[in-house]
């Protein structure tokens, strides 16, 4: 087992102790989990090249390094990932057993092919085409293609990450491929980190601003949190009328994984959402 599976094991171990009402998610998370950790090994990416003068004007003027299309994928392993989670999927819910059961018809009749879907994973118009004919719940769709394809995702960003200088980066979205954060956490001296909702990457950002509107009025943002889990907070703008979830690490007693973090806060998505806000980036766990 490596070292990442054993934190997230035993995080995980944390978690169902401490929020119980989630532990049948948190079961199907660790077992998708275990899959992409058993693929990683295989995956083979070609690293990206990126031209240092162009990638320091890119920096300059606020232009992520790549659209998310850009991205290559070691298709293969990403397709058999896909199958594994889909019979993951089967054994989790009746709703998700419906889906990948019109996955696999779809496979079987010549109306969907897994490599197509892979390479259009950015692509709405294909995916909105794919949904409406074989009636598969979007949100679904969308989770199994991002955890198949996210091992490869994640090992480009490993090739890119110590490339960039992030102290010349001081947007609220990702400067890898230019997607919003899904989570942020405060640690150290109160800094403020976010964690890109497509590639993983993390950056460093301001503390009092909006990711998604540049928003710096202190007096339009504010946070909330439940009583008794002053750890984890809604940060939202009243300007934007949108919110991200944050973990503050320095109220913890271990090294959280902000991924299951998200996934066991969906109480908090809940509340935010009966304050009329909004979160800019697609989520499957939440209502």
């Amino acid at each position: 087992m490596n070292e990442y599976l054993q934190k997230i094991k035993q995080q995980i171990t944390l978690l169902k102790e401490t929020r119980p009402a989630y532990k049948e998610i948190l079961n199907f998370y660790e077992k998708v989990v275990e899959e992409q950790e058993r693929m990683r090994p295989a995956i083979n990416i070609t690293p990206l090249k990126i031209k240092e003068d162009l990638k320091a004007l890119q920096m300059k003027e606020g232009f992520s390094l790549l659209n998310r299309e850009d991205f290559p994928l070691d298709l293969a392993s990403s397709i058999e990932l896909f199958k594994s989670i889909c019979q993951i999927g089967k054994e989790a819910t009746s709703m998700m057993r419906e889906d990948v059961q019109k996955i696999e018809d779809a496979i079987k009749d010549g109306k969907l092919y897994l490599d197509e879907l892979l390479r259009k994973h950015s692509n709405p118009d294909y995916q909105n085409k794919i949904i409406e004919e074989i009636k598969v719940n979007k949100m679904i769709l969308n989770f199994l293609i991002h955890m198949s394809i996210q091992p490869s995702i994640h090992a480009n960003v490993e090739n890119l990450k110590d490339k960039l200088d992030v102290k010349l980066w001081s947007k609220g979205y990702c400067p890898i491929c230019g997607s919003y954060p899904h989570m942020s956490e405060l640690k150290g001296e109160g800094q403020r980190f976010y964690l890109c909702s497509f590639c993983g990457f993390e950056w460093p950002g301001e503390r009092l601003k909006c990711p998604f509107c540049d928003n710096k009025d202190h007096k339009s943002l504010d946070y909330f949190y439940i009583e008794g889990q002053e750890e984890i907070r809604i940060d939202a703008c009243d300007k934007c009328r949108q919110y991200i979830k944050t973990i503050d690490t320095r109220k913890l007693n271990y090294e959280p994984d902000l991924n299951l973090e998200d996934i066991t806060t969906i109480h908090l998505d809940i509340f935010a959402a009966n304050k009329g806000l909004k979160r800019p980036v697609p989520y499957p766990w939440a209502p």
